[in-house]
């Protein structure tokens, strides 16, 4: 497989760790060109406006980022699953065969009614 996935760290560490990466980041200021009070204003609510956008984005990029990292969790689980029923399968059908063996010579031993 091309892909290895770290098994020392769980899906919610990577989360954490993404989402303190993201706080970390420096959040972006507007810079205000005018001394009038009005434009003041205007000015920092749209520089809270765009930095609640700023965060709803970023917290989407967390969920999206932890979500590919379950999603390949699941997907070697599955994986392994998948390839422990295809070695059982063999198994299964010779156990089967055996038995069927032991049964027929059991009929063979019996004396006829």
């Amino acid at each position: 497989m091309g892909m290895q996935i770290n098994n020392n760290t769980s899906a919610s560490d990577a989360y954490r760790k993404l989402a303190a990466a993201q706080i970390s980041l420096a959040q972006p200021t507007v810079a205000i060109s005018s001394g009038l009070a009005s434009t003041e204003s205007v000015v920092a609510a749209d520089s809270t406006d765009f930095e609640g956008k700023t965060r709803a984005v970023s917290a989407e990029n967390t969920l999206a980022a932890a979500s590919r990292l379950t999603n390949s969790a699941m997907a070697e689980q599955m994986v392994d699953l998948t390839r422990v029923s295809i070695l059982a399968q063999p198994v299964t059908a010779v156990s089967a065969q055996a038995n069927q063996l032991n049964s027929d010579v059991l009929q063979l031993l019996r004396p006829a009614a």
